[in-house]
């Protein structure tokens, strides 16, 4: 048995390979990140190859449908660039280009499926091909600064797939196979739109990762926001009865940060922000989350402690940590941590403004810090303090400082939740 190369069936096949590969990885990927533009390259691959095998099978040999392909094809592809290039409103002067397109795209076909002469395929096949070149050329124009740079793979594989159908449609190519000029222009189309597809989905995904994490990442410390904050603690007290160990909010407050502004200026407000987050990351626990409220204030959800002792021991570490001055940051500068905590092992669920109105409560401790603990830089409060703000030890109690019984005073988290700096 002899095996003989043939070159024809050899190039068809690893177009086929070529095809079926983009078509696969289209397909996964435009599953897998709900991707429509590249399930529509997959839609469209599928229907070309479909229509070029039953042109074979059914039709004869005048290959007249294989030149209704490559009329189709580029037409197609130049409504997939105007949606991906397409700015909020078209103009007017854009509905005209598309409509001379559309209708031109039209006559076209009619002239390939009907009986109209060679010659005057011929022309109208140049005529087309000038348009759909004015077409993208146009909406490259409109768009040269608002698409990214995805867009040249795009253009590049549009050209090249128009200049192959232009070359046959106009007789300047010959092919011992009707169905060549489709599937070489296919090959030259499909990939490079793959690519820029792919490319422009990475782009955008990254652009909402990173509008995500804004809104639960503060951008400047890489603390969570007050939201995340918020979430986290009704999340907690929902469970808190499912959960072994103790769970703790600690509140934290720099109680020199104005004077330290006025010190270093307040152009050292951001380096400020930044050492007292980092401080503070050091010292709590991978599954802790350390959150950015405002200006000099920040909190610490801590789940699993065990008991009060390891409760204490956090809140102490938290106020030592502030008294760090080896850091390269800001050298020699001393944070004054002031520290409330209250144990959540009681706690029972709350909505959403009810924990805002909790936090409220107990971030007003700072403001009337009780006499009793002046010189102290830790304050346990229970949940009858906050509940019961008139209570002995409580917001608006007896140890708190004159003034105190204005409860209508903004809270650090009276904003709740956008954030400041």
């Amino acid at each position: 048995m002899h095996l003989v190369f043939n070159p024809g069936m050899f190039a068809l096949g690893v177009a086929v390979g070529v095809l079926g590969l983009v078509l696969l990885l289209s397909l996964i990927i435009a599953f897998a990140y709900d991707e429509r533009t590249l399930l529509a390259l997959g839609a469209y691959v599928s229907l070309m190859v479909a229509a070029v095998i039953a042109g074979q099978q059914f039709a004869d040999d005048t290959g007249r449908v294989e030149d209704l392909l490559l009329v189709a094809g580029p037409s197609l592809l130049a409504g997939l660039q105007a949606w991906l290039l397409k700015n909020r409103h078209f103009s007017t002067a854009a509905k005209v280009i598309i409509a001379v397109v559309v209708l031109a795209s039209l006559v076209l076909l009619g002239l390939v499926a009907g009986v109209a002469s060679p010659s005057i395929s011929q022309i109208a096949a140049l005529v087309w091909g000038v348009l759909l070149l004015a077409f993208h050329a146009y909406l490259m124009q409109q768009s040269w600064d608002s698409a990214g740079p995805w867009k040249w793979w795009l253009l590049f594989g549009l050209l090249a797939g128009l200049v192959i159908s232009v070359s046959s449609l106009a007789g300047w190519t010959d092919t011992r196979q009707p169905y060549w000029p489709v599937v070489l222009m296919l090959l030259l189309q499909v990939p490079p739109i793959y690519l820029s597809l792919v490319w422009r989905s990475r782009l955008l995904n990254e652009s909402r990762l990173r509008s995500f994490s804004a809104n639960v990442t503060d951008p400047l410390t890489g603390l969570a926001t007050t939201s995340v904050l918020v979430e986290r603690l009704m999340r907690v007290m929902s469970r808190v009865h499912q959960t072994p160990g103790s769970n703790a909010l600690f509140l934290i407050e720099v109680q020199n940060w104005q004077g330290l502004l006025n010190e270093l200026g307040a152009e050292f407000n951001e380096k400020m922000l930044l050492e007292a987050a980092m401080r503070l990351r050091r010292t709590v626990g991978d599954n802790d989350l350390a959150a950015r409220i405002s200006g000099g204030h920040f909190a610490v959800v801590a789940q699993g402690l065990q008991g009060a002792e390891e409760v204490n021991s956090l809140a102490t570490r938290l106020v030592v940590s502030g008294l760090r001055i080896d850091s390269p940051l800001l050298q020699g500068v001393e944070f004054k941590f002031r520290v409330i905590v209250s144990l959540l092992k009681n706690s029972k669920p709350m909505t959403l403004p009810e924990t805002h109105e909790w936090l409220g409560r107990m971030a007003d401790i700072f403001r009337d810090w009780p006499r009793s603990h002046r010189n102290r830089s830790i304050l346990v409060v229970t949940e009858d303090q906050l509940t019961n703000p008139d209570s002995p030890g409580g917001p608006n109690g007896t140890n708190g400082s004159k003034g105190s019984t204005n409860s209508k005073r903004d809270s650090i988290f009276s904003f709740l939740p956008p954030m400041s700096r």
